[in-house]
């Protein structure tokens, strides 16, 4: 698959919106902000996405590791992100953040290279324009001869890369072919389209698939006609079962987020229900145990709410420890 290169636009109000806003007014809010902008560089290259590997315990321990942040900054960050909408769970091991999809930017190798040989043909065009017999201007040509060279290489690598999209073009062909498709320039310019974003042999997997599903559904008579429909609307067939089991993945990933909603919100009722001394003897014994107490101080102080969420699971096991909880 061709080299793309990505990055991440800034946009202009950033620092003017209102949720940034609140972010930086937090203690330690400058660092939340700056953890948030790594999460998006981080999912930038999957579609908004980050997903959880499970290399360590939970997700904010396992972002800390490859963001090189402060546990807790991270834990804090994914809370308010989550709270306030710049987060959204798809899955116990997959997060989006759906900012992500609307500030990024990327280009494959061939059209940066594109790019920069018509710069630098442009500026060859301008100093051929100067005719002053310099000594200075004479090493500007020396300069030039040798960009020329660079737009030489650059343009038959530019060549080469044409002639590999013709190839990729051609085995696509071939597959439609085989279908019963007959490729007409429509064909060609929507694939052409397409292997500019995915790979060869993605695409092959994928027509394939789309293929096979509609030549199995007995209400498709026409499967050439109904493949091209689709492609042209780049819409697509899926099957049945894989609806289904989307739907049962969406019903599980509700109940299972009501089901620690529910027992978050047990857990903190009875919390909260003991005597104040009780509270505070729980609490401490958790910032003991906590490798950075004073940050989970600072959070408590500034944001009460995310602190009790983050330590939620502790205090209930020490609950249910002292069967104060079943």
């Amino acid at each position: 698959m061709a080299k793309r290169y990505y990055w991440l636009r800034l946009k202009e109000d950033f620092f003017e919106q209102k949720i940034i806003k609140k972010l930086r007014r937090i203690a330690g809010g400058d660092t939340y902000t700056i953890i948030y902008l790594k999460l998006q560089l981080l999912a930038m290259k999957n579609e908004g996405k980050l997903f959880f590997e499970y290399v360590e315990d939970d997700f904010a321990k396992e972002l800390a590791l490859e963001l090189d942040e402060n546990e807790i900054n991270v834990s804090a960050t994914l809370i308010f992100l989550e709270k306030n909408g710049l987060m959204e769970l798809i899955s116990k091991d997959e997060y989006f953040l759906p900012e992500v999809l609307e500030v990024t930017g990327s280009e494959t190798a061939s059209t940066q290279r594109s790019r920069k040989s018509r710069a630098l043909k442009k500026e060859r065009e301008l100093l051929q324009c100067n005719t002053i017999a310099t000594t200075s201007n004479k090493m500007q040509q020396l300069g030039s001869v040798e960009k020329e060279i660079e737009i030489e290489k650059d343009i038959y690598k530019d060549h080469d890369n044409d002639n590999n999209i013709l190839n990729n073009i051609n085995i696509i062909k071939e597959l439609f072919e085989k279908f019963g498709i007959n490729f007409s320039e429509k064909h060609r310019d929507v694939v052409n389209d397409l292997l500019k974003k995915d790979s060869v042999d993605y695409l092959v997997k994928h027509f394939t698939q789309q293929y096979e599903i509609l030549s199995n559904n007995p209400a498709v008579k026409n499967v050439p006609a109904v493949f091209s429909k689709h492609l042209f609307a780049g819409t697509c067939e899926v099957k049945n079962s894989e609806i289904l089991e989307k739907e049962k993945k969406i019903e599980e990933k509700k109940k299972n987020e009501l089901t620690e909603e529910n027992q978050e919100n047990d857990t903190l009722e009875i919390f909260n229900s003991l005597p104040v001394d009780k509270q505070k003897e729980i609490e401490d014994i958790l910032l003991k145990k906590a490798k950075n107490p004073n940050e989970l101080i600072k959070i408590k102080r500034e944001m009460p709410f995310i602190y009790y969420k983050m330590i939620s699971k502790q205090i209930r096991k020490i609950l249910e420890s002292e069967k104060l909880i079943l």
